[in-house]
């Protein structure tokens, strides 16, 4: 991810609440559950051990670049599996998110929009292991090593669908019945994200969730997060810098954005001044 500026980190920090300021049952539970600390288990240590093996690996690849997903060599015509590793991949923090809320809201039919190395599927598809999860890659080579990674995974619940998100994400929705939980993470551009939103939504209810990665990429970026949490079908929305993520149970509580941190990194923040 490239390097966002500290005046968006720092308005980001000093607004974010903790887990003391999480006044709603549902935000506590997020908090708690969600974003709270967790030890290795079996399966993250799995899927870690397969990141490392990538991250060492000294091979290249072909690469096919359709988006704005990297900023690591994004005009060579092939690159390192261990720099598409350390720069491309979601990291371990945020795939433990991925891994927690498939446990917690249990999604059964999940949507991934950007594959790359299949790390992030094999936490969506190990955190709720009766999900079904359709992700979608662009580039032959990354998606053919994904299937390497869950093949060593023994991950037999992902269908994976190659080629342009244009010319794969209608096919991918018609074959679900609908989208429980979608992972927006392919192309970081405005209007590719708009575009993938208003079509997942017709797949949508109001029990489902989309999560929109790297909302601080760039200006644009998070122009189009700013326009997709004030979207009127979103009911409440959470900014977790790293992503943003879009609730639709309007229920739940009225319409209302939050920005949220762990606590270990505002300790002082106890829910008297923050």
């Amino acid at each position: 991810m490239p390097k966002v500026s500290y005046s968006k980190w720092i308005k980001y920090y000093w607004n974010a609440k903790t887990i003391f300021s999480a006044h709603s049952p549902f935000l506590y539970e997020f908090m708690n559950q969600v974003m709270g600390e967790q030890k290795l288990n079996e399966d993250l240590s799995k899927v870690e051990a397969q990141r490392k093996t990538l991250i060492q690996s000294k091979k290249s690849i072909p690469f096919i670049e359709y988006g704005a997903g990297s900023s690591v060599g994004s005009n060579d015509s092939s690159r390192k599996i261990s720099d598409v590793a350390r720069n491309s991949l979601s990291g371990y923090w945020q795939c433990r998110l991925l891994y927690n809320m498939m446990k917690l809201y249990r999604p059964v039919h999940v949507l991934e929009i950007g594959t790359s190395l299949g790390i992030s599927s094999a936490y969506l598809a190990l955190g709720y292991k009766n999900a079904t999860i359709t992700t979608l890659e662009g580039n032959p080579a990354s998606a053919a090593i994904a299937r390497e990674v869950w093949q060593e995974l023994e991950i037999d619940t992902i269908e994976l669908k190659v080629g342009e998100f244009g010319q794969t994400l209608l096919p991918a929705l018609s074959t679900m019945n609908r989208v429980d939980l979608a992972f927006l993470d392919g192309n970081h551009r405005k209007k590719a994200t708009l575009d993938y939103f208003n079509i997942v939504q017709e797949k949508i209810h109001h029990k489902s969730i989309i999560l929109v990665d790297d909302i601080y990429w760039s200006d644009e970026m998070h122009d189009a997060w700013s326009i997709l949490k004030e979207d009127e079908s979103v009911a409440f929305s959470i900014d977790i810098f790293r992503m943003g993520i879009l609730f639709f149970d309007h229920s739940i509580m009225p319409k209302q954005h939050f920005q949220l941190i762990p606590y270990k990194y505002k300790p002082w923040s106890i829910g008297l001044f923050a």
